[in-house]
């Protein structure tokens, strides 16, 4: 099964820049290496995160998006302490959304998570 999935930062901060980004991006694929995910297509644009994803079924989506935020987050809060929000060491807000998606769709998806960053964002 295939998961367009997004998920934002805290409180929706705009702080997803070049620096943090590619940080993001090492983390996520280091991540998918050592956990043996698929992802198939990522992009950030200033406050959140699309993903294509390919998984079992809900359950293993869940997991997998349960371990790419918490150790994401636990690598980016050692690395980049400024962007601590208060006492609380978040980096992404709790939740995700996801659709699932058709084979016949993936490269309509691939095309829209790409170009995350030439869609204005408010």
């Amino acid at each position: 099964m295939y998961f367009h999935v997004w998920f934002v930062t805290k409180y929706r901060r705009p702080i997803l820049d070049s620096e943090i980004e590619k940080k993001l991006m090492d983390y996520f694929l280091e991540i998918a290496k050592n956990k043996d995910y698929n992802i198939l297509e990522m992009e950030t644009n200033r406050d959140h995160v699309h993903m294509l994803l390919e998984a079992q079924d809900r359950r293993e989506l869940w997991n997998t998006m349960r371990v790419i935020k918490s150790v994401s987050a636990k690598k980016m809060q050692g690395d980049t302490p400024h962007l601590r929000v208060g006492n609380v060491r978040h980096f992404w807000a709790k939740r995700y959304g996801y659709r699932e998606i058709d084979e016949d769709e993936i490269g309509c998806i691939r095309k829209y998570i790409r170009d995350q960053k030439k869609i204005p964002h408010t």
